[in-house]
C-alpha cells in the first residue's frame, strides 16, 4: 500500500469533523437513552437525555477530530475499520422487537430502533468520508489519466423504493406504530444517503465523477466520496466483452463501456500503468 505520510494533507477537514461529532453524538445518546430506560422513566426525560447524549458525543467527536489531525485516515484506509464503525448499530436491531412489548412506542422507537438504525447510517456516512480523506493523501499526485464517468445507478427505482419505505412510515405513524415508522423512515433515509455516497443519484451538487489513473493506483471520484485501488492490490486487469475488469479478489473493479465513452483509452492507460507498477516491485531488491 503507498504510504500515506508522502502526501500529508489537513485530513482533518470539516467534513469528516462534523461526521465523527454526528456519530459519537449518536452513539452516545443511544447509550444513554438505554440506560436510562432501563429505570422506566418517563418519554420526556428519556427524550432529554438523548438529546443530552447527542450534544456531548458529537461536541466530543469535533474536538477528537480536531485535536487528532491523522484519525481520518487512519480510519480510511482500513477497510475493516471503516466495517467496525457500523458495527454498534446491529445489537440494538436484535432487540428491538422485544422493546416494544416492555416499553411505550415511543420510547421503543427512540431508543431500540431509532438509534440502532441512525448508528447504522451515519456510520457508513462516517466511513465513507474517511476514506475520501485517505484517498486526498495516497492519491495527491497529479493524474497520469482523467476521463468522466457515469457511476452505475438505479434511476427511478431508487426513488420508487425511497418513496415506498416514506409511505410506509407514514401509514405506521398514523397507526400508532411508532418503531416500525421508525425503522422504514431510516431504512429510507439510509438508501438515499448510500445513493448519494455511490453517485447513484443524479443532483446538481457535489463534483463530476471521474476515473483517474495515478502512480500509485486508479482513483473512482463520485459526486461526495472517492474510492481507491492501489496498484498492488490488482492480479490481472483484462477486457471481458464490453467490461473493463481489474481483478482483486472479493472486490473486482468493473468499468462498463455504457459508464466510460473512452473505455479503449482508459484500459491502455490502466494496462500501461499497472505494468509499469509490476517491474518497479520487481526490481526492488
Amino acid at each position: 500500500m503507498p504510504d500515506s505520510s508522502e502526501h500529508p494533507v489537513d485530513s482533518s477537514s470539516r467534513g469528516f469533523r462534523i461526521a465523527l461529532g454526528l456519530y459519537l453524538g449518536v452513539l452516545v445518546a443511544g447509550v444513554a437513552a438505554s440506560v436510562a430506560a432501563t429505570g422506566q422513566v418517563s418519554d420526556a426525560v428519556l427524550a432529554a437525555v438523548f438529546v443530552g447524549g447527542l450534544a456531548t458525543g458529537t461536541i466530543l467527536g469535533i474536538v477528537a477530530a480536531w485535536l487528532d489531525d491523522d484519525l481520518a485516515v487512519r480510519l480510511g484506509r482500513s477497510r475493516r475499520r471503516r466495517a467496525l464503525l457500523v458495527l454498534p448499530g446491529a445489537p440494538g436491531l436484535l432487540g428491538a422487537a422485544t422493546a416494544s412489548w416492555s416499553w411505550s412506542p415511543i420510547a421503543s422507537a427512540l431508543v431500540a430502533t431509532g438509534s440502532s438504525l441512525a448508528v447504522l447510517v451515519v456510520g457508513y456516512v462516517l466511513g465513507a468520508v474517511a476514506r475520501t480523506e485517505y484517498v486526498k493523501t495516497v492519491a495527491a499526485d497529479e493524474p497520469i489519466g482523467t476521463w468522466n464517468w457515469t457511476p452505475p445507478g438505479g434511476g427511478r427505482a431508487d426513488a420508487v423504493l425511497a418513496v415506498l419505505w416514506g409511505v410506509l412510515a407514514l401509514g405506521n405513524a398514523i397507526d400508532g406504530n411508532f418503531a416500525a415508522a421508525v425503522v422504514w423512515l431510516l431504512i429510507a433515509l439510509g438508501w438515499i444517503v448510500a445513493g448519494a455516497i455511490e453517485g447513484r443519484w443524479r443532483t446538481p451538487w457535489g463534483v463530476d465523477p471521474e476515473i483517474r489513473v495515478h502512480e500509485d493506483g486508479l482513483v473512482k471520484r463520485r459526486p461526495f466520496t472517492k474510492t481507491f485501488v492501489p496498484w498492488d492490490e490488482v492480479a490481472h486487469v483484462r477486457l471481458r466483452e464490453d467490461e473493463l475488469v481489474l481483478d482483486r479478489g472479493l472486490f473486482d473493479v468493473r468499468l462498463e463501456r455504457s459508464e466510460l465513452a473512452e473505455l479503449e483509452a482508459v484500459r491502455e492507460t490502466i494496462e500501461r500503468r499497472f505494468e509499469a507498477a509490476g517491474a518497479n516491485a520487481r526490481s526492488v531488491p
